[in-house]
């Protein structure tokens, strides 16, 4: 299987985030800890389940079309250790930069980061979302598991 590779202008724009700029971007999109809801699993539609690897400072794209109507996002990126470290990079199907997220942006050090992203009003645009999943500190080949589910 083939690996993946990053430019040297994708791994220089995933590594010049600054926290400023995070705090900003993300405003019309509320992203909190996903906080799993087993009654609610009937009303998910699962956009995508992808398993992956990745390698330093390699960036993996994923993409999913959200539909009309879909009132939020639930992510799941899950590597399961914390020995390696991998950031992930959501963008609207406008292409504005929601945020980037870390081991720790869903509140626990695990090697997993769920999050709920909802609209501040209305709905999750509607199109196409990608999501940029990079390893920021890697050793060897990572495995992963990626999710999104629509509400």
């Amino acid at each position: 299987m083939a690996v993946p590779t990053v430019s040297a202008e994708e791994e220089h724009a995933e590594n010049s985030v600054t926290e400023d700029s995070l705090a900003s971007a993300g405003k019309d999109y509320i992203v909190s800890p996903w906080i799993e809801n087993l009654s609610d699993t009937e009303d998910s539609v699962f956009s995508l389940r992808s398993t992956q690897y990745i390698i330093q400072g390699q960036t993996v794209t994923h993409k999913i079309n959200a539909g009309s109507e879909v009132s939020s996002l639930e992510v799941d990126l899950n590597w399961g250790g914390t020995s390696d470290s991998l950031t992930l990079n959501v963008y609207t199907p406008s292409g504005s930069k929601v945020g980037t997220y870390r081991d720790n942006s869903d509140g626990s050090v695990n090697g997993r980061i769920r999050l709920n992203i909802d609209p501040s009003q209305g709905y999750v645009e509607q199109g196409t979302w990608m999501f940029k999943v990079y390893g920021e500190s890697v050793s060897g080949t990572e495995d992963y598991t990626f999710n999104v589910a629509q509400r």
